[in-house]
């Protein structure tokens, strides 16, 4: 196969770096997951690099592995980011038809989104995403799609997304000095929002939660597209720390206990259950009841929720009849869809992965851990709006490493 028909996303998430290998088939317009690979890395803080040298390495270890379980080789990768330095707010644009003929183009459609985005961006920060809400023609609001109708005055709401620089910037290097070129640039939320959530539960209103190791990202859907977005410095990560501060056990040893026997909800706990566990000395060992983990991985969940709550108050989205849906490793842990209901007042709440209809995937990769990256090799295909996304970004040149990689195949 062509190295151009296999596509790669590479999900730069708060302290975990995955990979995934999936080739489009044209006749089922379907998108085959062909391999994958996850490592944590020590490089990555919030999805922010703070250190270049080791995240280049945990790429470069994530990007052979993928490639080795799929027998084949990509230079290309959709890189998908996260992390606070994500902003994002709306904004509307208005464009006049000054011709006789007043039949809209695809032209017009891209020039009163060129309106839309012409604000004022800080020197350090950069749009990654202009994403169309909705057109209004003559006025007249809710037109899907102007192209082709007739009229003077065209207006467009969007929803913009923009990232630090610097922070994008390093990212980009650390890609590139692995020996890979990117793509394109994508908000992890906006593909994993096309991969796992209904065109119904966006027409009805509906609340996107990924929760990762050290932020959470959420959007708000409605009328069929995103309308709000934000990111929450809270993840998973800090319920473990809080265990292993708790129990006076490393961090290793808190995760594993979080996700074997770890719950949201005091029901789901048995009440006598005794738990052992090694201390920081990797010798010491002691008993707690399973039921303690509560007090440790409660007031992290309702503090994240009571975050979220505020989210949707801010932008006026309380009342979601769709629900909620939720991906990232913390949406894992035992009660968190009950919690999510309770606590957000909403009438259900379900853990979202990759609909049927759009991808093959093998069983091991349909978990949450690879949710966000499937959405990246599915992007280009899946993203309802495609008109006057920002050009992608590209690396002149790979590496003499990069080049090695290439090389070592010809002898």
């Amino acid at each position: 196969m062509a190295k151009s028909d296999i596509i790669a996303g590479l999900d730069m998430g708060s302290s975990r770096v995955t990979c995934v290998l999936a080739e489009h088939d044209p006749e089922s317009d379907r998108i085959k997951i062909l391999s994958g690979a996850s490592m944590p890395c020590k490089g990555l803080k919030g999805g922010v690099v703070v250190n270049i040298a080791e995240t280049q390495r945990v790429i470069a270890n994530v990007m052979e592995s993928a490639e080795e379980k799929a027998k084949e080789i990509v230079g290309e990768v959709y890189l998908g980011v996260r992390g606070g330095h994500i902003m994002t707010f709306n904004n509307r644009g208005a464009y006049n038809i000054a011709r006789s003929d007043k039949e809209i183009t695809a032209e017009d459609v891209s020039n009163v989104i060129e309106t839309a985005k012409a604000i004022p961006v800080q020197s350090d920060r950069e749009i990654l995403h202009v994403i169309p809400q909705g057109f209004s023609l003559d006025r007249q609001r809710g037109v899907p799609n102007p192209v082709g109708m007739e009229g003077a005055l065209l207006e467009v709401s969007v929803h913009i997304v923009t990232a630090q620089s610097s922070h994008i910037n390093n990212l980009m290097k650390s890609v590139s000095q692995a020996g890979f070129r990117v793509v394109d640039t994508v908000y992890n939320l906006l593909a994993i929002g096309e991969l796992v959530v209904s065109p119904e539960e966006k027409d009805l209103g509906c609340l996107l939660i990924d929760i990762g190791g050290q932020t959470t990202s959420v959007g708000v859907y409605y009328e069929g597209s995103l309308r709000f977005s934000s990111e929450i410095p809270l993840g998973g990560d800090q319920v473990t720390r809080d265990i292993a501060y708790g129990l006076g056990t490393s961090m290793a040893t808190a995760q594993e206990i979080k996700e074997k026997h770890g719950a949201v909800l005091s029901s789901l706990v048995e009440e006598d259950r005794l738990l052992q566990i090694t201390g920081l000395d990797a010798r010491t060992k002691k008993e707690i009841k399973a039921r303690d983990l509560l007090d440790y991985v409660q007031p992290r969940t309702e503090e994240m929720f009571e975050k979220i709550n505020a989210f949707l108050q801010n932008c006026n989205s309380s009342d979601l009849p769709g629900g909620a849906v939720l991906t990232g490793g913390g949406a894992m842990l035992r009660g968190m869809n009950e919690a999510a209901e309770q606590l957000l007042d909403l009438k259900q709440a379900r853990q979202g992965f990759a609909r049927p209809d759009i991808i093959d995937c093998p069983e091991e990769y349909q978990n949450q851990t690879y949710t966000s990256a499937i959405g990246l090799v599915c992007y280009q295909y899946l993203k309802p709006w495609g008109v006057n996304e920002p050009a992608a970004r590209r690396r002149p040149l790979m590496l003499p490493a990069a080049w090695w990689r290439w090389a070592k195949d010809l002898f």
